[in-house]
């Protein structure tokens, strides 16, 4: 049956006034609607909620009633993004965009979903498009500097996130961000600079102030110094001091460190990448060698979940989709890690000179790490892309190295950190 108009009419009020949870009881009581207008409503509510997954159910049943309603596809989505499927609330929000090239808020939700989706240079492009047609504000500013910047180019991303500040210095989130720009061209007083100006933003995230005490920490600062327990990024420097190299490097950019990484594995060796996504590392692995560079995923997202994120998060789409584009030196092998990395060995003989595990979860860590094992040798240079800073950082990739030099009795330097980018670069000894 219909929602009765009365329900419908209150549960808009309430939308339009935030207050969710009043439309989600509105709507349930006592059964889940049936028709578009209730179901758009409540899937909308949900979003709200950030309960993506059942809103992502209520709108899809909703648009089966009225396919081309824009206000519940720009819901559904915002459903997907908040589960992790990029890839399919991208296409949605692009249409919404060419529709209505006018309407801010669907191009910032656009650049910020080809972001997240790693799909920098789109960011990157749909930005340039709204600056030349006089649309560019700091939002959607904000979205191309941090595309940008895991593009490698800090240059152009500190000009976004200067110019966001020059105009509104209140912005936190661009005083943080640029800090990681400077670190490899004005140094680590100038990154602190700017972290001390996003401390002092009324309403500042929290977790700047932790980074602050991080580089303290991982530049001869005394723990006890600093309260710990409140800050993973503090936390995570604290667990690298004992086996941190005299003269580890601090890095700002994914590109640098990994740049940097490769550049002091000086061995002979396979190169390596495991966890390729859309390729943005890969490819700047590729730039710094002229030797082949293998580079290993699923393309299929997390095999599990990972903190905040589902099982299937950062997938490339599914069945035919094609593999990101890669320089003729690199090689892609797609399959889960346990069942195309044993046969790759078994095809290529020598040790690891380089690899970067960008696995994310502790399982997929654990299996690359064991089938390296008998490969792993002095001097071989590993880069952990979430080792430290992220709120489960301690029960991932940390871990799983971890407990793998536990059993093996593997001795190692780390001689790069990364705060920002959570990466860490090591060094067996």
């Amino acid at each position: 049956m219909p929602t009765p108009p009365d329900i419908l009419a209150q549960a808009t009020a309430m939308l339009a006034a935030g207050r969710f949870r009043v439309v989600r009881r509105l709507l349930t009581q006592p059964a889940l609607p049936d028709d578009a207008a209730g179901l758009g409503l409540l899937g909308r509510a949900l979003v709200g909620l950030n309960e993506h997954a059942a809103a992502r159910d209520c709108l899809t049943r909703a648009l089966t009633h009225t396919p081309d309603d824009p206000v519940l596809r720009f819901a559904l989505a915002r459903a997907l993004d908040g589960l992790g499927q990029m890839h399919a609330a991208v296409p949605i929000l692009t249409a919404l965009h060419d529709a209505d090239p006018g309407d801010g808020t669907v191009t910032e939700a656009l650049a910020n979903a080809l972001r997240r989706d790693a799909s920098y240079e789109a960011a990157v492009d749909l930005v340039m498009a709204e600056e030349r047609a006089g649309r560019l504000n700091d939002a959607i500013r904000y979205q191309r500097g941090l595309s940008r910047h895991y593009l490698g180019d800090a240059v152009g991303a500190l000009a976004d996130f200067d110019a966001i500040v020059s105009v509104s210095p209140g912005r936190a989130a661009s005083w943080f961000a640029s800090h990681a720009c400077v670190i490899g061209t004005q140094g680590l007083e100038a990154a602190r600079d700017r972290l001390r100006r996003a401390i002092a933003c009324p309403g500042a995230n929290g977790k700047y102030a932790g980074y602050l005490a991080a580089y303290d920490v991982l530049t001869g600062g005394t723990a006890k110094d600093h309260r710990q327990g409140d800050s993973p990024i503090l936390d995570g420097a604290i667990a690298l001091v004992p086996h941190l190299d005299p003269d580890c490097r601090l890095f700002g950019l994914s590109a640098d460190i990994l740049r940097f990484a490769l550049n002091a594995a000086t061995g002979e060796g396979l190169v390596l990448e495991f966890g390729v996504r859309r390729g943005t590392s890969l490819r700047h692995i590729a730039a710094a060698t002229t030797q082949t560079v293998h580079g290993f995923d699923s393309f299929e997202g997390l095999p599990e979940g990972w903190g905040n994120e589902l099982a299937g998060t950062f997938s490339l789409g599914g069945q035919g989709t094609d593999l990101p584009a890669m320089p003729p030196h690199v090689r892609l092998h797609k399959g889960w890690f346990d069942a195309v990395l044993p046969g790759f060995l078994a095809a290529h003989a020598g040790p690891v000179r380089f690899a970067n595990i960008d696995c994310d979860i502790y399982s997929s860590t654990a299996t690359v790490l064991r089938e390296l094992e008998a490969r792993l040798v002095p001097g071989t240079v590993l880069v952990f892309d979430e080792f430290i800073g992220n709120r489960t950082w301690a029960d991932h990739e940390f871990k799983a190295w971890t407990e793998f030099c536990g059993r093996t009795g593997i001795r190692f330097r780390h001689i790069a950190v990364s705060p920002f980018t959570g990466q860490v670069a090591l060094r067996l000894t």
